[in-house]
């Protein structure tokens, strides 16, 4: 009998520590963003950051972790300035970077358009940097989820050990 206790404890246990580890992994670790299509636009998170008249919203579309294109959106910029932006292909260097690259991409303005690409370069960093926070899960869900995961094992445990005494 005793040795059926401890046999139950065991499966109980691992059984517990499988649970756990299968949330870790599942929710711990969100690459979800990584396999999908996501458009980003700029316009929201960057108010603050101005080109040479004005901001200039961007659409940025991912796809599978990765930006796939930049599109320049409607603005009040002199288009002569976007031309030179347009035609130095500014935004294409940052086409296949994932967003912890593109933050870290060092890239020079555009000369003759400096106000302008540099706002777009900051644009789309500042875009990504706050991307990759929102698909980041905070360390709290880990521990937290962790913690649940132990009291569940504890509470099984506990009703186990009642059923066989």
């Amino acid at each position: 009998m005793k040795t059926i206790k401890i046999l139950n404890y065991i499966f109980v246990a691992a059984l517990g520590f499988f649970a756990v580890m299968f949330g870790i992994d599942r929710f711990g670790n969100n690459n979800e963003y990584q396999t999908s299509k996501v458009t980003l636009y700029t316009e929201e998170y960057c108010q603050d950051i101005v080109g040479f008249n004005d901001i200039i919203p961007l659409e940025i579309n991912m796809v599978d972790g990765k930006i796939a294109n930049i599109n320049i959106l409607d603005n009040k910029e002199t288009p002569r300035f976007l031309q030179k932006v347009t035609d130095e292909e500014l935004v294409e260097n940052f086409y296949g970077l994932t967003p912890e690259e593109a933050i870290n991409l060092d890239i020079d303005a555009v000369s003759g358009a400096t106000y302008s690409s540099n706002a777009i370069i900051k644009s789309v960093k500042t875009r990504m940097e706050i991307y990759e926070k929102e698909m980041s899960p905070s360390p709290w869900t880990w521990q937290l989820f962790g913690i649940i995961g132990c009291a569940v094992v504890l509470c099984i445990l506990s009703i186990c050990r009642r059923k066989l005494d």
